[in-house]
C-alpha cells in the first residue's frame, strides 16, 4: 500500500509540473495518514469513473488509460487520462477529474490551433452562452441551473473563447464557487472546462438576513473612520527661470479601520476565519492554506533623511578638497568633538572615522543650497573582538551648522536588561525636542509609545522587549498627516540607537471642514453597495462550513465631500475595458454593427462614452486600429524611414530633433485619407525597396501605375482591404471614425470567409 501511494504522490507531481494537475475542489490538504483500504479505494475509484464515463464519451481509438488520486481534508479526486497508444500516427487524450461527484476538470487535447490570420467568431454571442451552458449540463447535470454565466474574453487570434461560470445559491453568489468552459468559437466544440465547487454544501435560508440598511448602520458602529492629511505633489514650470517647481498640497481622507466580512444574520464581524482556524479547516484548494498562515508584522525601518526631489549635486575629487578648505563648512575633526559633547550621539575616543561624505541640496524655488555632511565611524581595530558595545555609528549633520539630521547605531552585542517604557519614552522626547525643536510643537506622540513593555517564552526562559522605537505623528488643524514623523529608538541602557525625521515643507493644507462620520457614511453607501455573498471553509473531515456575508469593499474619501478618491484623496482612477465601454452616440448609424462587433474583439477607438462617428479619423487613431485588429504589426519600417531621410536636402537635415517630432507629431494629428488608408495597410506586406520598383499595375483608374505608392494600393486591394468603387479608389476622400470602423470590419468578415 505504501508503494502504491509513493507512486500516485509521484504521479500527480509529475502532472504538477506538466501544468495539467487536477484541482479538487472540496478537498484541501493533503492527508498524509490516510486509512483508506484497498477494497474501499476500488469502490470510490469505481464510483468516480462510473461518472466519468456516464458523462463524457471518450472515443474508441483512446484505449489507453492511466490515472492517480488523493485525498484532500477528507475528499478523494481522482484524475483520469485515456489516450492514444504510442504507436498511433496521432496523439490525442482526453483527462477528466472527479473529486467527490463532480466532475472538476475536462480537457481534450485535440483542439484547433489558434491563427495566424485574424478572423471572427461564426458562432453568435448568445449561442458561444448556450453551448457553454449545454457542456456545464452535461459534465455536471445539476450544476447547470445554479450559475450564471458570462464570455470572459474573445480572440481574433484564437479559436478559443473562454466563458466564466459562477455559482448562485438561493440568488446569493458563492464566494470561490465556479469556474469556466473553453469552446471552439466557429464550431462550439468543447475544449476544455474547470470549476471550484463545493460539492454537499448547505447555504442557510437568506429570509432572516437583515437588510442591506440595517447593515450600513451596523457598520457605522463596527467601523471608525480616521481623517488624515494626504500629501500630493505637482511639478509646475515656473514661466520666469522655465524650472519645475514642486506645489504641494494635503488633502483630508477618511481611512477605515475595518474590512471585515459582517454576519448577515447578527449584523456583528464575522467570525468566519476564527472559526476555521480554532477548527483546523482550510479555505483554499489544492491543499494550501494561506488563511492560516501568520501575517508578519509591516515594520518600517528608519530610512533616513531624504533629499528632495531635485536629488543630490555629485563632487569630483578635486571639488570636494576644495569644499573641505571652505571656512563655512565644518570639517571632520571638529565633527568629531562636536559629536562627542553631543550628550545622544555621545562619540567617544574608541571609534575612529571611517568614511565620509558631502553633498548638497538646493531649493528649486529660492536656489539656496544646503550642504551635509555624512560621517561613518567604527570601534577601532583593537577593540573590536571584545567591544560590547554598538561597533558601528552613521550621523549626518548640516555641514554648516553642525544640526544633527540623522543618527543610527547597530552592530551591538551587548546584553541588555528589560527595557523600562517610561524612561526610554522620556529620553526619546528629550531627543525630538533638542533634534526638531523647531516644529517639534507640530508632533504628538504616537499611542505606541506607551505601550506595556512586550516579552515571550522560549523554553522555559521568558525574554522581554530590550529597546523600542518611539514615533511622533506631525498634526496640523488636530488631523494626523501620513509620512510626516519623527522617529527615535531608546534601548533599556538609555542609548539612543537610532533618530530621522521627515518632515514636508511649503504645503498648502485645505481646510478641516470635513464631514460627521455618520454623514460621510451615508455618502459612502450613496456611491458603493455592501457585497453580499456566502463564503465559507472546509473541515478536516471534508464538509463544508458556510456563512452568508455582508462585506463593504476598500475605500477612502474624501473627508471634506464625501466621494470615493485615492489613497491620496484625488479622484480614483478608474477602468473600462474595450469590451465593457458603453457608446451614447452610435445607436441607428450605418456603422453600429461593425463598431460593436469590433468592440467585442477589443479593438476600439476609444474606451470614452462618446464614440464621435463623424470625426474625421487621424493617421495615428487609424494605424493604432489597423494594428489592434490585425495583430500588432509594424506600419513605419526602418528601412523605408532610412531612405526618406537619405533622401533630405541639406536644409532639411539641418532640422533640429524638435523640428521633426513636432512634424511627426503634426503628421499623427493629421486626418486620414481613403489613399493613405490603402498605403498604410499595403507597408505591413511590402518593404520599400520593393514598393519603389516599377512592376505594379494599378487596380484602380485615378491611381497611375507610375504613382509611388502604387503598389502599397495594389496590395491593399489584392488583399481586400480596399476595394474602391466603379473602378475608382477615390483616394481623396477623408475617412471618418465610424468609415474606418467599417472598412477593419468588412476586411475582417473577409478574411473570416
Amino acid at each position: 500500500m505504501k508503494k502504491t501511494i509513493a507512486k500516485t504522490a509521484a504521479l500527480i507531481m509529475a502532472a504538477m509540473l506538466a501544468g495539467s494537475v487536477c484541482a479538487p475542489v472540496t478537498a484541501f490538504a493533503y492527508n498524509a495518514g490516510s486509512s483508506t483500504t484497498s477494497d474501499e479505494s476500488q469502490v470510490e475509484m469505481k464510483a468516480a469513473l462510473t461518472i466519468a464515463k456516464k458523462r463524457v464519451t471518450i472515443p474508441a481509438e483512446l484505449s489507453e488509460f492511466d490515472y492517480s488520486t488523493n485525498e484532500y481534508y477528507g475528499t478523494k479526486s481522482f484524475r483520469f487520462v485515456w489516450h492514444t497508444k504510442d504507436s498511433a500516427n496521432e496523439y490525442r487524450s482526453i483527462t477528466v477529474c472527479v473529486t467527490g461527484g463532480v466532475i472538476t476538470e475536462y480537457y481534450d487535447s485535440k483542439s484547433r490551433a489558434s491563427s495566424g490570420t485574424p478572423s471572427l467568431a461564426k458562432l453568435t454571442n448568445e449561442k458561444i452562452l448556450e453551448k457553454a451552458k449545454g457542456y456545464i449540463k452535461q459534465l455536471n447535470p445539476d450544476m447547470a441551473s445554479k450559475v450564471k454565466l458570462e464570455i470572459g474574453s474573445v480572440s481574433l487570434f484564437s479559436n478559443n473563447v473562454r466563458v466564466r461560470f459562477s455559482r448562485y445559491e438561493n440568488g446569493i453568489p458563492v464566494s470561490g464557487n465556479g469556474g469556466s468552459v473553453i469552446i471552439d468559437k466557429d464550431t462550439g466544440a468543447m475544449t476544455s472546462f474547470n470549476a471550484d465547487w463545493w460539492d454537499n454544501a448547505e447555504f442557510a435560508d437568506p429570509k432572516g438576513a437583515k437588510s442591506e440598511k440595517e447593515i450600513g448602520e451596523a457598520y457605522k458602529k463596527l467601523c471608525d473612520l480616521t481623517p488624515y492629511y494626504r500629501i500630493n505633489t505637482e511639478w509646475k514650470e515656473d514661466k520666469t527661470t522655465k524650472k519645475l517647481i514642486p506645489y504641494r498640497t494635503a488633502e483630508i481622507v477618511y481611512q477605515p479601520d475595518m474590512n471585515s466580512e459582517i454576519d448577515a444574520f447578527t449584523g456583528k464581524k464575522s467570525t468566519i476565519w476564527e472559526d476555521m482556524k480554532a477548527a483546523g479547516g482550510t479555505r483554499h484548494y489544492g491543499g494550501w492554506d494561506y488563511a492560516d498562515e501568520d501575517v508578519a508584522e509591516e515594520c518600517d525601518s528608519d530610512a533616513g533623511l531624504e533629499n528632495p526631489a531635485t536629488g543630490e549635486v555629485n563632487f569630483t575629487p578635486a571639488e570636494l578638497e576644495k569644499i573641505q578648505k571652505d571656512n563655512n563648512l565644518i570639517k571632520t575633526d571638529k565633527a568629531f568633538e562636536m559629536l562627542k559633547k553631543d550628550k545622544f550621539v555621545a562619540l567617544n575616543d574608541d571609534y575612529k572615522l571611517k568614511s565620509y561624505e558631502i553633498y548638497s541640496t538646493e531649493d528649486v524655488k529660492t536656489g539656496d543650497e544646503t550642504f551635509y555632511l555624512d560621517l561613518q565611524y567604527t570601534v577601532k581595530d583593537e577593540l573590536k573582538d571584545n567591544y560590547k558595545g554598538y561597533k558601528n555609528i552613521n550621523v549626518e549633520i548640516n555641514a554648516e551648522t553642525g544640526e544633527v539630521i540623522y543618527l543610527n547605531r547597530y552592530s551591538s552585542t551587548a546584553s541588555l536588561p528589560k527595557l523600562d517604557v517610561a524612561k526610554a519614552k522620556g529620553i526619546a522626547e528629550s531627543v525630538a525636542k533638542t533634534y526638531s525643536k523647531d516644529i517639534f510643537a507640530q508632533y504628538k506622540a504616537d499611542k505606541s509609545n506607551t505601550s506595556p513593555v512586550s516579552s515571550w517564552t522560549s523554553g522555559n526562559k521568558t525574554y522581554y522587549e530590550t529597546e523600542r522605537r518611539f514615533l511622533f505623528n506631525r498634526f496640523v488643524n488636530g488631523i494626523q498627516v501620513t509620512g510626516d514623523s519623527i522617529s527615535v529608538s531608546v534601548d533599556s541602557n538609555g542609548v539612543v540607537t537610532s533618530y530621522s525625521v521627515n518632515h514636508t515643507e511649503d504645503v498648502t493644507f485645505v481646510p478641516n471642514n470635513i464631514l460627521g462620520k455618520s454623514e460621510a457614511f451615508d455618502k459612502l453607501y450613496e456611491q458603493q453597495a455592501f457585497d453580499y455573498y456566502y463564503d465559507g471553509w472546509i473541515t478536516k473531515d471534508g464538509k463544508v462550513k458556510t456563512y452568508l456575508i455582508y462585506k463593504m469593499d476598500s475605500f477612502y474619501l474624501n473627508a471634506n465631500t464625501g466621494k470615493l478618491c485615492s489613497w491620496s484623496g484625488e479622484k480614483p482612477y478608474s477602468y473600462t475595458s474595450a469590451e465593457d465601454v458603453k457608446y451614447s452616440d452610435i445607436k441607428g448609424i450605418k456603422q453600429e454593427e461593425a463598431i460593436r462587433t469590433l468592440q467585442k474583439y477589443g479593438v476600439v477607438l476609444t474606451t470614452e462614452s462618446k464614440f464621435e462617428p463623424n470625426k474625421l479619423i487621424t493617421e495615428d487613431e487609424f494605424m493604432n486600429l489597423v494594428t489592434s485588429a490585425l495583430g500588432g504589426y509594424a506600419i513605419a519600417f526602418v528601412d523605408e524611414v532610412e531612405v526618406e531621410y537619405a533622401e533630405e536636402d541639406m536644409t532639411s537635415a539641418k532640422k533640429t530633433e524638435a523640428q521633426k517630432k513636432a512634424e511627426a507629431e503634426k503628421k499623427d494629428k493629421a486626418e486620414t485619407t481613403v489613399k493613405e488608408a490603402a498605403v498604410m495597410f499595403g507597408k505591413m506586406y511590402l518593404s520599400a525597396d520593393i514598393a519603389k520598383l516599377n512592376i505594379f499595375k494599378s487596380p484602380f483608374s485615378d491611381v497611375k501605375d507610375s504613382d509611388e505608392n502604387a503598389g502599397y494600393i495594389a496590395v491593399a486591394n489584392a488583399k481586400g482591404f480596399i476595394t474602391g468603387a466603379n473602378g475608382k479608389l477615390n483616394g481623396d476622400k477623408k475617412i471618418t471614425r465610424a468609415e474606418a470602423a467599417q472598412i477593419i470590419y468588412d476586411y475582417l468578415k473577409f478574411l473570416s470567409k
